[in-house]
């Protein structure tokens, strides 16, 4: 069983991966969470589930309702966390937004795409930027006796659609290839910091953000165009960003990490 035994930032916090995340590092011996979500009342729901999953018992959590595509409340967000705890070991950007309309890329909205990329991409970007501003001048740490102190590790959530072509959600795509190659830049850029820096790609997970485009996808369809045939559950997904995120994975950096069941090598 590896552990994390620091402190960990999850934005999306409140429902979904997101949330499985949060319960995943608990359970994992995180001492300290900063819960980040734009819903107030999710927040504290998954509070709550937290800490009934707590192992580490110097643990301590806060709260932060934020809109991450907010300069300034990003800026303020890592402040706090720093502020709150001392220190970010581990942070997994995990807000996200799908197409509320689906259809082919010559009907896409320009609204549509906008809104789509700007919480997918642009919160993404921002929120990693200021990780790695508070990350570099921290002191590393060695959690593995024998191997390299580390001051950080960040963890964007992509998307298969980051790794392969979608039809009808393309700012979707666009979007998520857009975390693909940020996070690549990132690790090239702050491996020598001792930051590392990996994105996970879900395939189709049972997730509230799915179930809001039921009325448009056959999740029976799905499930058949899936080798293991069927939908992937949300802590599937936070087991590997906890593990990517984790001292185990220390000699990784700048990787997507497929989660998907065989979707896309089918």
């Amino acid at each position: 069983m590896f552990s994390v035994p620091g402190i960990a930032l999850i934005t999306g916090a409140g429902s979904g991966i997101g949330r499985a995340t949060a319960l995943a590092f608990a359970r994992a011996g995180a001492s300290g969470l900063h819960l980040v979500d734009i819903n107030r009342a999710r927040l504290e729901q998954t509070s709550k589930d937290v800490a009934s999953m707590v192992t580490n018992p110097e643990f301590k959590s806060h709260m932060s309702e934020v809109d991450v595509t907010k300069e300034d409340r990003v800026v303020q967000m890592v402040h706090d966390t720093v502020k709150t705890f001392g220190r970010i070991d581990y942070a997994a950007n995990i807000a996200g937004i799908t197409e509320s309309v689906l259809g082919p890329t010559a009907d896409t909205s320009l609204e549509t795409y906008d809104r789509v990329n700007n919480l997918n991409a642009r919160g993404v970007f921002l929120c990693m930027r200021e990780q790695l501003k508070a990350m570099r001048w921290q002191e590393p740490l060695v959690r593995i006796p024998g191997r390299p102190g580390m001051r950080g590790s960040i963890i964007n959530m992509s998307s298969i659609a980051g790794c392969i072509g979608l039809k009808n959600v393309t700012s979707y795509v666009a979007s998520k290839h857009a975390v693909v190659g940020m996070t690549k830049a990132a690790a090239l850029n702050h491996s020598i910091d001792g930051i590392r820096v990996n994105a996970v790609c879900p395939g189709y997970v049972d997730t509230p953000l799915l179930q809001n485009v039921r009325e448009y996808v056959d999740f029976s369809m799905l499930e058949k165009m899936t080798p293991m045939n069927r939908l992937g559950l949300p802590e599937e997904v936070a087991d590997v960003v906890v593990f990517i995120a984790s001292e185990r994975a220390s000699y990784v950096t700048g990787h997507s990490f497929v989660v998907d069941g065989g979707f896309s090598i089918a």
